[in-house]
């Protein structure tokens, strides 16, 4: 299916897998976004600063809490990936440094990953092809998240309704191996690939 296409090249948009019927899954590159990590520091308090700040508690554990375009989500003790849309990476970084600067040290991410977004009837089976959570509506729902791997590749994934929907941030160097995968395992439903073109 991607015989032709350069290692090094994000799936086309279009129709893959399965051509019959509506899509079963989409799969849509999110643009726009700055991220950044956010790790406290030994004394730093940056759970009170940030929510005074955003209107957001911190996650405790592997949660994801979001308002106003921007995104927590807990990826280890007392430590986030930020994202917030639409920002560019200096200016996430601008209002984190303003809001938990003393409290925190800050790592702009911008550059470092790609989040996508993955909807459709079948959304749910086809990441769980990929992965080995349980994504039983019971085990993890709106709200919840994780840091695995998926065809060899480290993925940070939360789910964001009931629908369900959910988002990927996978690493940038990584994106076109995790999609090649992602497209052979969703074909059978019908994938739906939007927003990987150039430009």
């Amino acid at each position: 299916m991607m015989k032709h296409l350069p290692l090094t090249d994000l799936v086309p948009p279009g129709r893959h897998g399965r051509m019959d019927g509506p899509a079963g899954v989409t799969l849509g590159l999110v643009r726009g976004l700055g991220a950044a990590i956010v790790n406290a520091r030994r004394t730093g308090q940056p759970e009170p600063a940030f929510e005074h700040s955003f209107g957001i508690t911190l996650p405790n554990g592997p949660k994801a809490a979001s308002r106003d375009g921007l995104t927590a989500i807990g990826i280890g003790p007392r430590r986030w990936l930020v994202f917030c849309a639409p920002a560019t990476g200096d200016e996430l970084a601008a209002r984190l440094e303003g809001a938990v600067g003393g409290h925190a040290a800050l790592t702009d991410q911008s550059d470092a990953y790609l989040v996508f977004e993955l909807s459709g009837l079948h959304a749910r089976d086809a990441l769980a092809k990929m992965c080995t959570l349980d994504l039983d509506p019971v085990a993890f729902g709106p709200g919840d998240a994780a840091t695995t791997s998926m065809a060899f590749v480290g993925v940070t994934l939360w789910q964001t309704d009931a629908a369900p929907t959910y988002r990927l941030a996978v690493g940038r160097s990584f994106a076109p191996s995790f999609l090649r995968a992602f497209t052979a395992g969703a074909a059978q439903y019908g994938l739906f690939v939007e927003g990987t073109g150039r430009g």
